[in-house]
């Protein structure tokens, strides 16, 4: 009896079993596919909303966006914001929340409620966000919901605007855009040492430069800045006057083939056979001083203002450069140590300084430069000091180098005027000097809170130009306050004698064709070259003419004037 008693426990088991299995299909039902959808359109468009931009508010009005996200924190190169664009234009959104990528992907196309928001620009970029510290900042997360809206699946991203170095505009701010043919002064440099929060990296092209901006907490920080020229797409930006591209990760950056070069030098001084860098580091401060010439790369200079280097804090490794005055180079172009670096002095009015500081020309970082001088110390470490000026004592990468070269006249208004001289012809204020780019020539007719009449004039001395041909003229300046460019004027005369008043005597004729600086900020600006073609074979000078009003008056800055 007992066991009959298992014998039907079991056959009850195994219908339960049966039972049990019957009830179970054999494949499991897929999860439905969630796709975001809107019940509402855009009113405005991305430029309409940043065309109405007047300064830091709070958006009241039901203003609607939309845009396609072009960029995201993936990489960790952009910290907690997105990019939206649309078919003509992009913006920022500052949004206090991380991993934004797990929610809004490349190609997701984006809603935004902009009323409750706040619309702002930090230095110069227009920027969705919220109120922070009485200026833009992002928005909580808690209020992302209820802003952001994303519709449909992620799709494509838009193609990037092929744009060059030249050609960069505000219209192009917070867009994908990509430039062709470019190359990296820093190849084989980390893209963001840990030493620092972000690193720049100058990227080089037809038509200029540009700075490319890394955190260190992006996922490549640490991978090598590619050597050769490529293609390179990102994120342009600017950060007060200065444009700058974010790349979103290193796909971004595309048919780079080239190789980090080996060092110059190391032979024994002569110009054919120059030091290297390390061995002039060994013979400084001989006795007696050895003289020679040494090859490096130029891989930055000291700032302005720094008299005697303790860290690497007081030197420029990558552009925007502050002094005219030195570069340092080094046995690789990808060096940041100082240590292993000389320096080298640039004297006024040669034209090793014309044609090689880096503040003038900032693309020369990463060029190779081969240089005769005196191998003793210089603001404390390292240098090669007392150029001669002497035909062929140095020559540099893509450069001239006649040691004095073509340059017929230059003043770099160092520690004060120089050969010019100021005459006022009206008002009390005068052109005098101020340590600004490594030294300028100052007016303005503004004495705080008022302006006053002014007729000022900063004239050259005699510059000879028989026999020479091809003459032209340059200057580097930086305006502020301007209201007319009319009031800044540049002339020349062939037959003013000095010193009495250039308002009443000499012929003086406007010269035009520069490249003036934009009038509302302190950045220097080169003017580029104009010719004096028409003055070949006579003596002339050169005025810079200032004038101010009781309603109005700018601030006028000139750090070099050159005839070349």
């Amino acid at each position: 009896m007992k066991h009959i008693r298992k014998f039907l426990a079991g056959l009850t088991l195994i219908a339960a079993s049966v039972a049990i299995t019957s009830c179970v299909k054999g494949d499991f039902d897929e999860p439905p596919i969630y796709i975001p959808t809107v019940d509402f359109d855009a009113n405005t468009t991305i430029s309409e909303l940043k065309a109405s931009y007047t300064g830091f508010r709070l958006i009241e009005e039901d203003i609607i966006i939309k845009g396609v996200v072009v960029a995201n924190d993936e990489s960790g190169n952009l910290y907690k914001k997105l990019i939206l664009q649309d078919e003509n234009s992009g913006i920022e959104l500052a949004l206090d929340r991380t991993n934004l990528y797990n929610e809004f992907q490349l190609g997701q196309r984006v809603y935004v409620k902009c009323k409750g928001m706040y619309i702002g620009d930090y230095n110069n970029l227009v920027q969705l966000g919220y109120l922070f510290d009485g200026g833009i900042g992002r928005l909580p997360e808690v209020f992302i919901p209820n802003h952001l809206f994303r519709d449909s699946l992620p799709g494509n991203v838009p193609e990037p605007q092929v744009t060059a170095l030249n050609a960069l505009n505000y219209s192009l701010l917070s867009k994908l855009v990509k430039f062709e043919n470019v190359s990296f002064a820093e190849p084989g440099a980390e893209w963001a040492p840990q030493s620092a929060e972000a690193t720049n990296r100058t990227m080089s092209g037809a038509g200029g430069s540009i700075v490319v901006r890394t955190s260190k907490y992006s996922n490549f920080s640490s991978l090598p800045v590619p050597a050769g020229s490529g293609d390179v797409t990102g994120i342009l930006s600017i950060f007060g006057s200065t444009y700058q591209l974010t790349i979103r990760d290193t796909s971004d950056v595309q048919n780079f083939g080239g190789t980090v070069p080996p060092p110059p030098g190391g032979g024994d001084g002569s110009k054919e056979n120059p030091y290297s860098v390390a061995q002039a580091l060994q013979k400084q401060n001989a006795t007696p001083y050895v003289v020679g010439f040494v090859k490096g790369y130029i891989v930055g200079s000291v700032k302005s203002g720094v008299t005697n280097i303790t860290s690497a804090d007081d030197i420029h490794f990558a552009a925007p450069f502050t002094s005219a005055t030195n570069v340092l180079i080094a046995d690789t172009s990808i060096e940041t140590n100082y240590m292993n670096c000389v320096i080298v002095n640039l004297p006024a009015g040669s034209s090793l300084r014309t044609e090689v500081n880096l503040l003038d020309n900032p693309e020369n970082i990463g060029k190779w430069l081969n240089v005769k001088g005196t191998l003793r110390t210089y603001f404390g470490i390292g240098g090669i000091r007392d150029f001669s000026g002497e035909a062929g004592d140095f020559e540099f990468e893509g450069g001239g180098g006649g040691g004095g070269g073509n340059s017929i006249f230059l003043e770099d208004f160092n520690t004060n005027l120089g050969t010019f001289t100021a005459y006022s012809v009206s008002g009390d204020q005068v052109w005098g000097w101020g340590n600004f780019d490594g030294g300028c020539a100052v007016m303005s007719g503004f004495v705080t809170p008022t302006s006053y009449v002014n007729e000022d004039w900063l004239i050259s001395p005699a510059i000879s130009l028989p026999g020479q041909t091809g003459v032209t003229m340059n200057f580097r300046e930086a305006i502020n306050y301007i209201t007319s460019i009319n009031d800044l004027k540049v002339f020349i005369s062939t037959n003013y004698d000095g010193t009495s008043n250039p308002s009443t005597n000499g012929t003086w004729t406007e010269l035009t064709g520069f490249t003036r600086a934009a009038g509302n900020n302190w950045t220097f600006v080169n003017s580029g070259d104009v010719s004096l073609a028409a003055y070949e074979g006579q003596t002339v000078r050169i005025a810079f003419k200032y004038i101010s009003s009781a309603s109005a008056s700018s601030t006028w800055e000139i750090s070099r004037v050159e005839v070349k």
